[in-house]
């Protein structure tokens, strides 16, 4: 509740006090935000830039690599565990009359990701590895707000679509391979994303 009101606050306070017509329209680091919290955009780090008074690209990269190793000791064998993952995405933001501080816009994206998971099991000889690619489209609408010139607050909503392709291979020493794919449709989710342009 006291977030709620804080955020309230805030953005009644910058109507107020820091309306400006002439917004920044450039280049933007961007983040995804939670209360107080900033967040990855996109499930990484990216940023906006207008290319003309209506059209904005929006791109994220993102990823991780872990790896845990299981010392052999007398009774088990030695184990590893590792995971991979790369998510690049880009976007297009079609914004329209420009109502001096809000911008109502639509959205479509397109993004990349490749994951690889692999396990060997310290009993058993058993082993696992999985590699998928995904390709999602997500579309939707979304409001920007300017509180500044140079720092802005958009709502947005996405809907989604995803296909991905891939493979697993299970067993030890004899793998059996396996060939998999999959579909999504959602009703995506909601967002705000803040902007600090540059």
């Amino acid at each position: 509740m006291k977030i709620s009101s804080l955020f309230v606050f805030i953005v009644c306070f910058s109507i107020i006090a820091f309306a400006q017509s002439d917004n920044y329209k450039t280049k933007a680091l961007s983040f995804s935000f939670n209360g107080l919290n900033l967040s990855s955009y996109y499930g990484g780090v990216g940023g906006r830039i207008w290319v003309s008074d209506n059209t904005v690209l929006n791109a994220s990269i993102g990823g991780y690599i872990n790896e845990t190793d299981y010392d052999k000791t007398e009774t088990l064998d030695k184990g590893i565990q590792k995971n991979k993952s790369l998510t690049i995405g880009i976007g297009l933001e079609n914004h329209l009359q420009d109502f001096s501080d809000f911008s109502p816009y639509f959205s479509t994206r397109i993004s990349y990701s490749h994951t690889d998971q692999y396990y060997r099991s310290s009993s058993r000889y058993f082993l696992q590895d999985n590699k998928t690619n995904s390709i999602n489209l997500d579309f939707g609408f979304g409001i920007e707000y300017w509180i500044d010139k140079r720092i802005s607050l958009s709502g947005q909503h996405l809907f989604y679509l995803g296909y991905n392709k891939g493979e697993q291979s299970t067993g030890y020493p004899n793998d059996e391979n396996q060939n998999t794919k999959g579909f999504q449709l959602g009703f995506g989710t909601t967002s705000i994303i803040l902007s600090i342009y540059f």
